[in-house]
């Protein structure tokens, strides 16, 4: 039976879609194509999932660019169209219309009508006609999506409200295959993803000085890259010069999953500080959250309703209001001066991953509700068999 994914938003190698919603439903025997974003140089291949990368026209608003990703997608012959992300639902409810026969799966992989409302960098007009046309999109999914997927209670909720309740399938990382690493850092701190302010870079620069100037040992490493619609990367230029911090802090670029993996089992302590301002981030349950704790990292973490219940109920690092630079360089400094705690919140937030945390569990969740849509039906029976 042929399944497609489809994003508009993300390259067709991406961390959720390819490497485990994709694989995971290639290994139950769907085909598998995955229409998305064209990728880096070399992306990964995942024996029995079909990478079918579009470029979309720029410079217009994205409905009107739809037309070649959506004509790739008719191509594949779906009998299930996935859909991460309002617009690629757009396309998977026209051709649901244009064959009743489709299931529609929509995957909301974020809270998407805060991600428009919250764009600061649209002009308001355009923010409140995409917030708009998002929520207009999300109430035709709850009444004609044949599966709703959530990655976190507090997000499903507004499906809930529509009358649909959301299967939760979490964006959890593989289950740890190599032992915890041996020659760990644990003066390391590192913070990995875009630098910018909604994520709590400059919080984070402004409470490491502070901790710098207690620590002798401490170092911060960053994994990832500027913001470039902001000046982020200028300031933090100048406030490691004003505050004397480089040689404390190094900067290392996006890197594959699998080393940057390991260069996170070489720290000690992984820092999530988004702050409050957007409601997508106040929301989420981040992949790095996990990530770390895979890792064996020691967790300093914003207090919100999907993290802060994590670090707590697994012992696995402390929780902070992450607007506050002084109450996150105190946590640092507490973490930083008992090595023998660091490493037992990693080894309970490592344990917690390989009993729950990790992608088997979610994978089980897709494949039953994949089931259920189904009748119960083994991949290879019905419509559009390849």
């Amino acid at each position: 039976m042929n399944v497609c994914l489809i994003t508009t938003a993300q390259p067709v190698d991406y961390s959720r879609f390819l490497p485990r919603e994709a694989a995971t439903l290639a290994g139950d025997g769907f085909n598998v194509t995955l229409v998305g974003l064209p990728a880096g140089s070399n992306p990964r291949s995942v024996p029995g999932v079909t990478l079918c990368p579009v470029v979309l026209p720029a410079g217009m608003r994205k409905p009107v660019t739809l037309g070649p990703m959506a004509d790739a997608v008719r191509q594949a012959r779906p009998a299930v169209c996935h859909c991460f992300d309002p617009w690629a639902l757009r396309i998977g409810l026209a051709l649901k219309r244009e064959d009743p026969g489709v299931k529609v799966v929509y995957d909301s992989t974020e809270l998407f009508p805060a991600v428009f409302r919250d764009r600061t960098d649209l002009a308001w007009p355009v923010r409140a006609a995409a917030t708009a046309a998002v929520r207009h999109l999300e109430r035709r999914a709850a009444r004609e999506a044949d599966v709703i997927i959530e990655t976190n209670a507090t997000r499903a909720e507004r499906f809930r409200r529509l009358g649909r309740t959301p299967v939760l399938v979490q964006n959890y990382p593989p289950r740890p295959t190599r032992p915890p690493a041996a020659n760990r850092d644990v003066n390391r701190v590192v913070y990995t993803g875009m630098m910018t302010r909604e994520r709590g870079f400059p919080v984070l620069l402004e409470a490491f000085s502070a901790v710098a100037g207690e620590k002798a040992s401490a170092r911060l490493l960053v994994i990832g890259r500027f913001d470039p619609r902001s000046d982020i990367e200028t300031r933090t230029t100048h406030f490691i010069k004003e505050h004397g911090l480089a040689d404390r802090v190094r900067f290392e670029p996006w890197l594959a999953y699998d080393r940057m993996a390991k260069e996170l089992e070489r720290c000690g302590v992984g820092v999530i500080l988004l702050q409050p301002e957007r409601e997508n981030d106040r929301t989420g349950q981040p992949n790095k959250l996990f990530d770390f704790m895979a890792a064996g990292l020691a967790v300093l973490a914003s207090d919100f309703p999907e993290i802060g219940p994590v670090v707590r109920r697994e012992g696995c690092g402390m929780t902070v209001d992450p607007t506050d630079a002084g109450m996150v360089s105190s946590a640092l400094v507490r973490l930083l001066t008992d090595p023998a705690e660091v490493a037992k919140m990693g080894r309970r937030g490592r344990a917690a991953v390989e009993r729950e945390y990790n992608w088997d569990t979610a994978a089980a969740r897709l494949i039953a509700a994949y089931r259920e849509m189904l009748g119960h039906r083994p991949p290879g029976a019905g419509r559009h068999c390849g």
